[in-house]
Order: structure tokens, then C-alpha cells, then sequence
């Protein structure tokens, strides 16, 4: 059984105002132990994450991302399922020179039992953004890491 509405409706605020501040520490803290994180469409060939991968790998994308703006157009609570979507765009400025981030999502989530926690996320993100712009933050990356060794 699902947890009350307004437990759930707290979590999925702080989750809300979590991402719009770019606040890692206060996004991460709202997961569950056995929290999972999905990249979607599955077409992408992405594998789910892992609580223990995703602590890695979502500071990592996060802390280089500045002037983060998020803009939430549509928020759907399904409190009987322990569900909500949420539809965004999001801008920000990236360290790959002359690319910025706009990117556009559908979150699905699922709260944990007491509904205190996000148990799973669900992100279906703009493949096209996603095609074009992660190659050059992976060289990006690879070329931070052979700076430093």
C-alpha cells in the first residue's frame, strides 16, 4: 500500500526543489537505499544504474553544469500508485567549449513504501541533445583526466 498523499507530496517537493537549485547532496539524500535510475528511451542502450553507480556519476554531470535553470511545465502525482511524472526542460552552461545544456525531460518516479524516499527514477531525456552532446563531454572528461595524471 502506497504512502499518504502528503508524505508523498512532500518528497516529490524536496526532490523539486532539489533539482531546480542544483542541490546534489539534497537530491542524493532523497534516495533509497535500493534506489535505481533508468535512462530512457531504452534505445539509448544505457544500463540501469545502481544506487552506488549513480552516486558517481550524477555529481559528476552536476558539478560541471553552472547557471542551471530548470523549468517545470508539468507535474502528474499518482498518490494510489506511489508515482509521479514530471515534464521539464532544463538550461545551464557546460566546461565543452561553445556547447550549452538544453535538454528536455519526462521523470518518472516512484517513491519508496513510507514515501519518504525515491526508490527509482526513470528519465526520458532528449535523445538528439543526448547523441550530440555527451560524446563531447566524455572527451571533455577524457582530456580533464589526461591533464591530471
Amino acid at each position: 500500500m502506497p504512502a499518504p498523499a502528503d508524505v508523498q507530496t512532500a518528497t516529490l517537493n524536496k526532490f523539486l526543489a532539489a533539482w531546480e537549485t542544483n542541490d546534489i547532496e539534497a537530491t542524493v539524500a532523497l534516495w533509497s537505499d535500493d534506489f535505481t535510475q533508468q535512462l530512457l528511451p531504452l534505445s539509448l542502450g544505457i544500463p540501469e544504474n545502481s544506487r552506488a553507480k549513480a552516486e558517481i556519476a550524477y555529481p559528476r554531470l552536476m558539478k560541471n553544469l553552472t547557471n542551471w535553470k530548470v523549468e517545470v511545465k508539468n507535474v502528474v502525482h499518482d498518490t494510489a500508485r506511489g508515482t509521479a511524472v514530471v515534464y521539464s526542460t532544463s538550461l545551464a552552461d557546460t566546461p565543452v567549449p561553445g556547447e550549452k545544456w538544453t535538454n528536455e525531460y519526462g521523470i518518472f518516479i516512484t517513491f519508496s513504501e513510507d514515501g519518504t524516499r525515491i526508490k527509482r527514477l526513470e528519465e526520458m531525456i532528449d535523445s538528439a541533445f543526448f547523441g550530440r552532446f555527451f560524446p563531447l563531454l566524455q572527451q571533455h572528461f577524457a582530456k580533464q583526466a589526461g591533464a591530471h595524471q
